[in-house]
């Protein structure tokens, strides 16, 4: 299934060419539900682990009491192949990522925050030559469409060009790209995109972004490896003339509003991510199995 995102309404970089040169590519993943297997990228599904290597578990849970409690089985969030997506940076000898996490809220270490305790594991898939077969079940812990536990979802991935938030341009071009963007009405059409995506920027108009982002081990300048959002896209209509959102798949706007079909495409994975907003992990550019940092917005 191809999933197609219309084109903008304006081209910033005709009408604004100083933002030409910030131009991102990011990749639009189109989760949408399925049964993947455990060698595909997804996510919310069964992962390609090696059952000689202990399932990662979460201990930083307490009673009301203030006693410990768990430890608890992190959630499986996301796994990507190389061969999927080779714009991945893998770090040599690794041709597989993974990621969980645990759907409670924790205090983020560096920079600070406060979001889900991540965990991404670098692999090479050739190396699970005996895969755990029987993984456990985020259902014993945790529930769906409540906490931050995602439901199984086949990728659909499309490359776009996106712009910075204004916040990662130079002072003087990010005041006059936002002047242009308020003039047009534009803010939710050719900026940052939507949805779960790869790389690319994220928006930060709930806590603005942090003064510095980098990374706690080494210094590095921190990116945006994986955004999760809870929606995909906005259920009315965009623009003056009653058109469906620009981020509404072409091929899915015959869906009627509101419909079970159409609240399964517009928020996959069941997830309601902070307030309804939507999160980015970030990785150290200089080498990403340095610890990852989470920011909710």
């Amino acid at each position: 299934m191809n999933l197609t995102t219309a084109p903008s309404a304006v081209d910033p970089a005709v009408d604004f060419p100083e933002l030409a040169p910030h131009a991102r590519t990011t990749v639009r993943l189109h989760p949408r539900r399925g049964t993947p297997g455990p060698r595909d990228s997804h996510l919310g599904g069964p992962l390609w682990w090696p059952a000689a290597e202990p399932w990662p578990e979460c201990t930083g849970h307490k009673d009301v009491n203030g006693r410990p409690e768990g430890p608890y089985p992190l959630v499986a969030v996301a796994q990507f192949t190389a061969a999927d997506f080779p714009g991945i940076r893998f770090p040599a000898g690794t041709d597989l990522v993974q990621l969980l996490w645990c759907p409670d809220w924790h205090d983020q270490p560096h920079p600070e925050g406060w979001g889900q305790a991540c965990r991404l594991f670098w692999r090479r898939a050739a190396d699970v030559t005996d895969p755990l077969t029987r993984q456990p079940d985020p259902e014993d812990h945790w529930a769906y469409d409540e906490d931050m536990v995602p439901r199984a979802c086949l990728l659909h991935p499309e490359r776009l060009t996106e712009y910075p938030w204004h916040e990662e341009l130079p002072a003087g071009l990010a005041e006059r790209f936002e002047a242009w963007l308020d003039e047009r009405g534009l803010s939710d059409d050719v900026s940052v995109i939507p949805g779960w995506k790869l790389g690319g920027s994220m928006g930060w108009g709930v806590t603005d972004m942090p003064r510095r982002l980098d990374c706690g081990a080494c210094g590095a300048p921190l990116e945006l490896f994986l955004q999760c959002d809870t929606c995909e896209y906005q259920p009315g209509p965009f623009g003056p003339e009653g058109l469906p959102h620009r981020f509404r798949p072409l091929e899915e706007r015959h869906l009627e509003p509101h419909t079970s079909q159409e609240e399964a495409a517009r928020e996959p994975t069941g997830m309601t991510v902070g307030r309804g907003g939507h999160a980015g992990l970030y990785t150290c550019s200089a080498d990403p199995r340095h610890p990852a940092s989470l920011f909710t917005q």
